[in-house]
């Protein structure tokens, strides 16, 4: 589903002026023995123009004290300002303790199937907008599972890669900085934008920006 010449790979990472912020998305397994699923962190630079920037997997199996603090080590090694967690068994309670320890941690249903969800992800990979690392620990073993999903062994990295590139979009207003503010608010307050918005109640906010 996803091939290997899609993929592009970074050596350095965006500047800070191009980054929007870190995203984390999480795939919970419900227990920690060996026979059972893999919990899965992917975190990411979400950038402009539509880039996303895969800088850390962690994929353990763990009871769910373990979980609980691998979930907190890491919102706040990478300072994450968006943690997606499936809403979903321990999931559900992992969001539930730490609403209020850690910052901009939610918890999301996904929407259809893992191999629907990465079939609409796919497609932002062959675009180029998804960006590997040239070399990284974790990353051979993610390779062979995305570039053979479905039909790898596991697909919990997959379905964290997919849910994160699903619900990492956002709103145009998540992408402002502080300087795009300054732009739309300095349009907006001009004489003939202000009779516009009288006229209309609306500022094109996507051309204030050009």
């Amino acid at each position: 589903m996803v091939k290997r010449h899609w993929v592009k790979r970074y050596t350095e990472l965006p500047h800070a002026s191009e980054q929007l912020y870190i995203l984390q998305r999480w795939d919970t397994a419900s227990k920690g023995g060996p026979d059972n699923d893999w919990s899965v962190c992917t975190t990411w630079i979400v950038a402009r123009k539509k880039r996303w920037y895969l800088i850390d997997v962690w994929r353990r199996r763990v009871d769910y004290p373990g979980l609980k603090v691998n979930a907190q080590m890491l919102a706040q090694k990478w300072k994450a300002k968006r943690i997606l967690v499936e809403d979903a068994g321990a999931g559900t309670s992992l969001v539930q303790e730490l609403r209020s320890k850690i910052s901009g941690i939610i918890a999301v249903k996904p929407e259809g199937d893992k191999a629907t969800r990465m079939s609409v992800a796919s497609a932002q990979i062959e675009a180029g907008q998804v960006l590997l690392p040239e070399r990284a620990p974790w990353l051979p073993d993610l390779e062979a599972e995305l570039f053979s999903f479905p039909g790898s062994r596991h697909d919990d990295q997959c379905d964290s890669i997919s849910q994160a590139l699903l619900n990492s979009s956002g709103s145009f207003m998540d992408g402002l900085s502080p300087q795009d503010w300054d732009r739309i608010l300095a349009y907006v307050r001009t004489p003939t934008r202000r009779r516009l918005l009288g006229d209309h109640d609306f500022v094109p906010m996507h051309r204030a920006m050009h």
